[in-house]
């Protein structure tokens, strides 16, 4: 398993805790590994019942707290995330951060430093997903060595680490004033966000494929696209308002702004909740009269999974720019 999942530590928090009943809860990617923690915690505690949640699990915003409750469980061990920048769940739980035992590769810097060069930057910002804060310092240290000034940005909460980012918290990131930022991580969720939050340069330094790439032009090319979609929100007349009702993801302050924004400029406005949003959600609701969304739980839903959807769909932040009128500087994502 090429994941610390801190085996002896949750095994010592469960019997501190004297929890008899636990769920177990993972992201897609790691639930993979499910049936070896099971076996593990279960050698070690044959008395302590385990159960594996088997849905989805977005993020720290997402602890399974209600399934807990229905299936009677003592404790949640949730894996794959640090606490929550705005939520601390309410129902007992361990989070496992179950960071990422790859070593960076000479392959991955070397790539990195060439990328670098092209800009020459006056200060590089560098950040991380929670799997990868460990390699942080070491990339550090081999950019420093190179003779890049490099900053690591403090996070928005105490739960995390410093630099580190999550999908909808780029704070880390933007309490850098950095001309060009390198972000560790796989995939190119967190490294497009980076960029759409800060405007700037970012070079994504992948461990999982040993390589580095500059999705600065990927950044802008996604940018237009949500310029699109505002522009096209700026002549709506009606609009949907969704509201997250998964735990972590209710923002009902941010829901009564909008709502009340909308309204005093003289728009229609209906207020939608929903736990899980995807398109059928939304074909399910969306008729001629409806002119444009706005999701308030989750900044990846207008982003990735709903970008193509016919009528505009907004971050929280894309809303205050139609709101006020004001194109210029673009907000991600609140």
């Amino acid at each position: 398993m090429p994941y610390d999942f801190q085996e002896n530590y949750v095994i010592q928090e469960i019997k501190k805790r004297g929890a008899k009943r636990i769920l177990l809860q993972f992201p897609e990617g790691l639930r993979y590994f499910s049936s070896d923690i099971v076996k593990d915690i279960s050698s070690a505690l044959p008395n302590v019942e385990i159960i594996v949640s088997g849905d989805s699990s977005w993020g720290a915003c997402d602890v399974a707290e209600h399934e807990a409750r229905q299936l009677g469980a003592d404790l949640i061990v949730h894996y794959g995330h640090s606490p929550y920048t705005w939520y601390y769940p309410k129902f007992p739980t361990i989070f496992v951060e179950t960071k990422s035992t790859l070593s960076l590769g000479e392959k991955l810097i070397k790539e990195t430093l060439d990328l670098l060069l092209k800009y020459k930057p006056r200060k590089v910002g560098l950040t991380a997903t929670v799997q990868h804060v460990s390699s942080i310092p070491y990339v550090k240290e081999r950019l420093e060595k190179e003779g890049f000034q490099v900053e690591v940005g403090k996070p928005s909460n105490p739960f995390m680490h410093d630099g580190q980012v999550l999908g909808c918290d780029y704070k880390a990131g933007l309490n850098v004033d950095a001309d060009l930022y390198v972000n560790i991580s796989g995939g190119l969720f967190h490294s497009l966000g980076l960029g759409l939050a800060t405007g700037k340069p970012v070079i994504k330094a992948d461990p999982y494929s040993d390589s580095a790439e500059d999705i600065t032009k990927e950044v802008y090319k996604f940018l237009k696209i949500r310029y699109g979609k505002i522009m096209q929100a700026m002549s709506a007349k009606s609009w949907v308002i969704i509201r997250g009702t998964m735990t972590g993801q209710d923002r009902p302050m941010m829901v009564k702004f909008l709502n009340s924004e909308l309204k005093r400029k003289g728009f229609e406005v209906m207020i939608v909740s929903s736990r899980v949003l995807n398109v059928e959600v939304l074909r399910n609701l969306d008729r001629p009269s409806i002119d444009a969304f706005i999701v308030t739980s989750c900044p990846r839903l207008p982003t990735d999974d709903l970008y193509g959807y016919e009528k505009p769909v907004l971050t929280p932040g894309e809303a205050k720019m139609v709101i006020n009128n004001k194109l210029d500087p673009y907000i991600f994502p609140w």
